[in-house]
């Protein structure tokens, strides 16, 4: 039986959203992001041009060769091509030189290693992406080939760290560096090189100066690493603690500190004094105690982590489902939230958005899309991949200014929109639209109101009271109690409908007593 078109295009459009990076696209997000080095890629015009496209979409100051490889010269002929590109290359004069091999020169072994040492140009090298290894291993693997090209003898520099994780394609990296970096400086330490995004060669090549390493996003690359540059140049790292949140962040800071022997406590009761102003302010915590999000993070595991705990331990936002894909974030994570998936599919995603109802997720854009299908529009791009997407330095997750501005995006894209929905009417009337109400079904929808927490009753009570009207309408009559259950059932989260349904089983039998007192308001809840 021949396949149904729409379907097989539904399945392959599923499959390209589904797509996860690989150890190619990490060993060349790890390279490119070295400043005055360049990438050649030893591929076909294909998977040049998908990487292409990808750059010019984030907008990245970076420039990319390939070797063009075409039929002819997969099969044989291919370090030809390579030469030449590497001849071209080599006219800039950049500070150093990498080859990355795509999965189709890997099956045919090309001899990319003999074509470099026939260039002879200094600080080149070929980088192999494992085929079926993950992006944060070919990461991994690109920062290992960087070790060996760092000087052992360079002098030490007092005081001074290396920053190790970030780049290109590591959501924020700039803007968590910002801060982090501004952190440090502020208690006397020098952040000596980060290794990669946003460096040159020659800060890549003294890294062994500094005195200790920290691994910015340990439950996704750098602690490999680390370890490495633990055993070769003797430098030791801290990856224990995630610097998201105010707590976390200072205790990160003073982890360093105590390190150097440094005493901040005076820096540290600043830094509180200034957080707590913030944080008692009027939209904080009467706004994220009623708050719920949904944190969907599975290209980038240490800022679930990182919010899941914020979220939990210091501003009170209720964490229903936390999606990741590393092992050991998803064990650590299961004490700030409800529920933990790993890698799951879109399909379980989706459910799992409509069962929990957040008022806010974190995701990337695929996430997005299914959230919007849903009618989920409190949505924060916060993951890889989003259809182009502009972040600054004024906007880190990590540090200090990272805690105030994840208060501040949940706060106000929860209350705005909320406001927004509903005409900023906060009170609402709960009826008096255009059908008819039973008396029985008012009740029963004002006690429905009481169970849904203070911050996001409005536009609850609002969405039930509208879909009730629609079935009255359709259905010729006024709305009833039938009806009203009916609506909240469609449109209640999974948390929610356990109380709604005891709420109208008692409203039923209350209904059915010949003498019941339905004028009597003391019944309806007050608060």
């Amino acid at each position: 039986m021949a396949a149904n078109p729409e379907e097989v295009e539904q399945q392959q459009f599923k499959l390209q959203e589904l797509h996860t990076p690989s150890s190619f696209e990490g060993v060349l997000w790890a390279l490119m992001g070295i400043e005055d080095a360049r990438t050649i890629l030893h591929s076909a015009p294909g998977y040049y041009f998908n990487v292409h496209n990808n750059t010019l979409q984030n907008d990245w100051p970076v420039e990319l060769y390939t070797s063009r490889l075409e039929y002819s010269s997969v099969m044989s002929g291919g370090e030809r091509q390579l030469a030449k590109a590497m001849k071209v290359v080599v006219k800039q004069n950049p500070a150093a030189l990498f080859v990355v091999t795509a999965p189709v020169t890997e099956v045919n072994q090309d001899d990319a290693e003999g074509v470099v040492e026939d260039i002879d140009y200094p600080n080149s090298r070929v980088v192999r992406p494992a085929i079926g290894h993950s992006c944060n291993e070919g990461r991994e693997a690109a920062f290992t080939e960087l070790i060996d090209m760092m000087d052992p003898d360079v002098e030490k520099r007092p005081n001074s760290v290396n920053l190790i994780g970030p780049t290109l394609s590591m959501f924020n990296w700039r803007a968590d560096v910002y801060e982090l970096r501004r952190m440090l400086r502020e208690i006397g330490i020098e952040v000596n090189t980060v290794m990669s995004a946003g460096s040159n060669f020659a800060e890549i090549q003294r890294a062994p100066a500094a005195e200790l390493n920290l691994c910015m996003y340990p439950y996704d690359c750098g602690e490999a690493t680390a370890k490495e540059m633990e055993e070769r140049f003797g430098i030791p790292y801290q990856a224990d603690i995630v610097p998201i949140g105010f707590d976390n962040s200072l205790t990160w800071l003073k982890q360093v500190a105590d390190h150097f022997g440094l005493d901040i406590s005076d820096y540290l009761a600043d830094c509180i004094k200034n957080a707590t102003h913030f944080i008692r302010s009027n939209l904080v915590f009467s706004a994220t105690f009623e708050l719920s999000s949904v944190l969907s993070f599975e290209n980038h595991n240490t800022y679930a982590l990182g919010i899941a705990e914020f979220f939990k331990k210091e501003v009170g936002v209720k964490v229903p489902l936390v999606c990741l894909s590393n092992e050991q974030a998803a064990e650590r994570v299961a004490a700030s939230c409800e529920e933990v998936l790993l890698s799951p599919t879109l399909d379980l995603k989706k459910e799992k958005f409509v069962e929990y109802g957040p008022n806010l997720i974190f995701g990337n854009f695929y996430d997005q899309k299914m959230a919007a299908e849903e009618g989920f529009l409190n949505f924060v791009v916060a993951d890889i991949p989003n259809a182009g997407f502009l972040a600054s330095e004024n906007c880190p997750f990590m540090g200090l200014m990272g805690a105030k501005y994840l208060v501040q995006t949940a706060v106000n894209n929860t209350v705005t929109k909320l406001l927004i929905d509903t005409k900023g009417d906060v009170a609402g009337e709960l009826s008096g639209g255009s059908r008819d109400w039973d008396i029985a079904a008012e009740q029963a929808l004002a006690k429905v109101s009481h169970a849904i927490p203070n911050f996001v009753r409005t536009f609850a009570v609002k969405k039930m009271h509208e879909v009730s009207e629609n079935i009255a309408r359709e259905q010729g009559t006024s709305v009833t109690l039938a009806i009203v259950r009916q609506a909240a059932a469609e449109f209640a989260p999974a948390r929610f409908k356990a109380k709604f349904g005891a709420i109208f089983d008692s409203a039923e039998l209350d209904n059915a007593e010949p003498e019941s007192n339905v004028e009597d308001e003391s019944d309806l809840p007050v608060g």
